[in-house]
């Protein structure tokens, strides 16, 4: 068995980053959102661009995935979010130097929280969408371990998201 989050947490890790990314102007790239099923648990990943530079706006977006998991699930694992404070700490390290990493964890995991509550609905809808829609085979070479996976492509997202954040772009 492998530990870790199920389904329905991964997928709002994952509409928790992609609709943050949406929230503070990133593009959404045409992968969109894929949840592959590995054994027991869900293995996700957000597809948003981070070429602008935008850093707090890029680690708003990180920092997201996991905070809008346990807004649903406050209970749930944290094994999702391991590759996520990797990253934070290496974008706070690479391009914010001499800051205080704490400092800059609460500064943004506070502005992630507000914008979280704003938008929590688009959150949800976005969740939804994943865990409804249809399981699909996992091409060879694509996840070592998933069985399938779940894939609402960014064009999707973006109609989700339109309603709620009408400047979300995909490209």
């Amino acid at each position: 068995m492998v530990f870790g989050n199920s389904l329905d947490e991964t997928a709002y890790h994952e509409a928790g980053h992609i609709t943050m990314a949406a929230a503070v102007g990133l593009d959404l790239q045409h992968k969109g959102i894929i949840v592959y099923e590995v054994q027991n648990v869900g293995d996700g990943w957000a597809f948003y661009w981070e070429d602008n530079q935008q850093w707090k706006d890029i680690l708003t977006a990180l920092r997201a995935g996991q905070l809008a998991q346990l807004k649903k699930f406050p209970g749930s694992y944290f094994l999702g979010a391991q590759t996520d404070v990797q990253k934070v700490s290496y974008l706070v390290a690479e391009h914010f130097p001499g800051v205080i990493h704490g400092n800059m964890e609460e500064e943004i995991k506070k502005k992630a929280n507000d914008l979280l509550n704003v938008h929590w609905s688009a959150v949800e809808d976005v969740a939804r969408a994943v865990i409804n829609a249809g399981w699909l085979p996992v091409a060879p070479g694509e996840h070592e371990q998933a069985t399938r996976k779940k894939h609402l492509d960014g064009n999707a997202i973006a109609a989700i998201l339109a309603p709620h954040i009408p400047r979300v772009r995909v490209r």
